[in-house]
């Protein structure tokens, strides 16, 4: 019987430990992501780029898009990074993190009072999602 319970212990070692590498990786994977969303919406949101030729209505919400969506997608990737990090060391995320994560996805829309209420909408709809959720 000895045997049986330590291959049972190997295992269970084993499987943990492939969740925590699961974890891991998903915590770089998502940093990429969010770098990767940050820098897109600085670009944009700091008008380095803009992508209106005209004054065309379709670019314009095109352009507006993008400024909102690479907000809310650094936002998720950022959560998840903090979600991920937290698990692997056994701690809830807490609402001061949530909130200064929130804060600097609302800094990144404040030039643009469009952008800043879609993003202000999508935000809480996000926020009310993971809550509900969990």
């Amino acid at each position: 019987m000895p045997k049986l319970k330590k291959s049972q212990n190997k295992a269970k070692k084993n499987q943990t430990r492939d969740i925590e590498d699961y974890a891991f990786k998903s915590i770089i994977i998502s940093a990429i992501f969010s770098g990767l969303c940050l820098t897109i919406s600085l670009l944009f949101n700091g008008e380095l780029i803009s992508i209106i030729i005209t004054d065309n209505m379709i670019w314009q919400l095109i352009e507006i898009l993008i400024r909102v969506f690479s907000i809310l997608f650094f936002f998720l990737f950022m959560i998840v990074i903090i979600g991920n990090y937290k698990e692997l060391t056994g701690r809830p995320i807490t609402w001061k993190t949530l909130t200064l994560i929130f804060i600097l996805s609302i800094i990144q829309s404040i030039l643009d009072l469009k952008v800043f209420i879609i993003t202000l909408i999508g935000l809480i709809l996000i926020i009310v999602y993971l809550y509900l959720t969990q």
